[in-house]
């Protein structure tokens, strides 16, 4: 277990999706705890950044593309852009042969994460676990921490409020006539694994339900394929496409209540406190054992419109 409170500049990688991100932030708040005085820098997938502007347990983001391969080149090209920061620790969430080389090569001193990928490299290890799926993605986060010795504390998922990007989202509800004395039901359908996807059909005959309900309705995302921004109820607010990354946190605040497909949404709506219900094939319930949202949400498998919308009355 590592000892010293006086770490000062601590590199946590997450380089995988927003989901996975957003997962990760109770343990970059157990570190925090753990070394209030140091310096966190969080090395995320590129794009990702808006999420986190303010956010008090990240000092810094450094971003990563895909498009920048991981063979060796690039594990030396990014130990190259690591060494100067001299960090004196590295947390690796997401094993990957790209960052435990590039963190070694770095000269990074202590190296923690999983012991596969070149885990050889790291200085301590757990066992990867994770493929069987006993516990929630946030619980995997936070035993890896423990190498650190971080306290058992309930695990905090928040995602603050930056008060220009709260400002936006009030303008672009009042610029839509979108009321805001009314919380809206936010409709999230699309998600980048159609295998897990709520048939389109059905969210569009949940959304006319929840209309002649009187409630108040909007819908994000970014479809996969234009022609999917078709036949939504008349009364709907169509919000997908408008909504930077940034303007998700605030805008997810200010609705009552999230229907979305297992994605990256439903985790925004843990970090700022909103309800979810999240709807997946039957075939899809091993998987959110361990990626469901760790806020307040109800998953439904395979349901019915008619089911949903019973749900989210209960909810709302």
């Amino acid at each position: 277990m590592t000892s010293e409170p006086r770490l000062k500049r601590i590199l946590a990688v997450r380089s995988d999706r927003m989901g996975d991100l957003l997962m990760t932030l109770p343990a970059l708040h157990a570190i925090r705890q753990r070394f209030p005085q140091a310096e966190i820098t969080l090395l995320l997938q590129n794009g990702l950044e808006p999420l986190l502007e303010g956010h008090p347990d990240v000092d810094r983001v450094v971003s990563w593309r895909q498009s920048e391969g991981t063979g060796w080149l690039s594990s030396l090209r990014w130990a190259g852009r690591l060494r100067p920061f001299r960090f004196d620790l590295a947390v690796i969430f997401n094993p990957t042969r790209l960052f435990h080389v590039a963190c070694f090569l770095a000269g990074i001193p202590q190296r923690i994460g999983y012991g596969r990928k070149f885990g050889f490299l790291l200085t301590k290890t757990i066992p990867d676990s994770k493929a069987v799926r006993k516990r929630h993605e946030v619980e995997y986060n936070l035993e890896l921490c423990r190498l650190l010795g971080t306290d058992d504390s309930p695990p905090v998922l928040h995602l603050p409020e930056h008060p220009e990007a709260g400002r936006r989202a009030e303008h672009l509800f009042a610029s839509r006539g979108i009321p805001l004395d009314k919380a809206p039901v936010a409709i999230h359908p699309w998600t980048s694994n159609p295998a897990k996807s709520w048939p389109v059909s059905d969210f569009q005959t949940l959304v006319g339900l929840l209309v002649r309900a009187n409630q108040t309705v909007i819908i994000i995302g970014v479809p996969e394929s234009p022609s999917l921004t078709k036949g939504w109820e008349e009364g709907a607010f169509n919000l997908s496409g408008q909504i930077p990354l940034g303007l998700l946190p605030p805008v997810l605040r200010r609705c009552r209540l999230l229907i979305t497909n297992d994605s990256g949404p439903a985790h925004v709506a843990a970090g700022v406190g909103t309800p979810s219900i999240i709807v997946a094939p039957q075939e899809h319930a091993a998987v959110l054992e361990r990626w469901r949202p760790w806020g307040t949400h109800k998953i439904l498998l395979s349901p019915t419109p008619e089911m949903v919308f019973q749900t989210a009355e209960g909810m709302t």
